[in-house]
């Protein structure tokens, strides 16, 4: 899909505050004005954060249907390390490549939802995807083919967590549903990972926590989020009290057809599809 000339479809306009983020409204000055400011925000902090993207009646639709999904929610507990990537022998044991990150959550597949869900809507509307496009500078850009990895829901009850980690991806889209009582704060290092190299002194700092350039989000539920996750290392806290934390995670690719692997499905959805 060419980026700037979407084929607007309406399908998922009443998810949204059509108003402050008019994405339908690519020719307009507001978009433009839009774009520029959440390419701004990147620039200088590695995140833009778009609160009330989605309306609270969209937000509440949305977590009734992750409510549906989750008690069949894939449990994620195996450890890795920061770059999500199969340890190497080669490097000493205290190395940031060998160093274990304990993570805990579920995770809800693309698979799990219908078609008529909003997150299942919102995520196939074209104007989402140019918009996000135009943000990241992308002529070509295309929805993930993989039938459980494209559009996913991470799950994090009392406890659970996320460990320090790069994304695999150059920039990652969420939407925060619910935000826990308490705890699940995300927490990252802004740019630590350079373009030619891996920065492995900055992140040994981070991981024993003495690098003093560690920021955290502040993300109402309702609020879509562009985050540079492949330079900018992350976590998030454990979650604390009784309600659950839901973020929905929306996967964009720079070629199509991309899937993951079987033996990717079955390490992170417990299935292949």
């Amino acid at each position: 899909m060419r980026k700037g000339n979407p084929e607007v479809n309406d399908s998922a306009l009443d998810l949204i505050d059509a108003t402050t983020y008019p994405i339908h409204r690519p020719e307009s000055t507001a978009y433009r004005t839009l774009v520029a400011r959440c390419r701004d925000d990147l620039a200088a902090q590695s995140a833009c954060l778009l609160p009330g993207f989605v309306t609270e009646e969209a937000r509440v639709r949305m977590v009734a249907d992750v409510d549906l999904a989750a008690p069949d929610a894939f449990s994620c507990r195996k450890p890795h390390n920061v770059y999500l990537e199969e340890h190497d022998d080669a490097f000493p044991p205290d190395h940031p490549r060998r160093r274990p990150q304990a993570t805990e959550l579920d995770s809800v597949a693309f698979d799990q939802f219908r078609p008529t869900d909003g997150l299942h809507r919102l995520y196939v509307w074209d104007p989402l995807l140019s918009f996000v496009a135009d943000v990241l500078d992308k002529e070509h850009y295309y929805r993930m083919a993989d039938p459980l990895a494209a559009l996913t829901v991470n799950v994090m009850r009392e406890g659970q967590n996320h460990g320090w980690h790069f994304d695999e991806s150059e920039a990652t889209t969420t939407l925060m549903l619910q935000a826990p009582e308490a705890g699940g704060v995300f927490e990252y290092a802004p740019d630590v990972r350079p373009a030619d190299g891996e920065g492995y002194e900055i992140v040994d700092q981070v991981l024993r926590g003495c690098y003093p350039d560690i920021r955290t989000l502040a993300v109402e539920p309702g609020t879509l989020i562009l985050f540079v996750g492949y330079r900018s290392m992350h976590r998030v806290t454990p979650v604390e009290g009784p309600v659950t934390r839901y973020v929905a995670a929306f996967c964009y690719k720079d070629r199509p057809n991309v899937r993951n692997s079987r033996e990717v499905q079955k390490l992170f959805y417990g299935r292949t599809a």
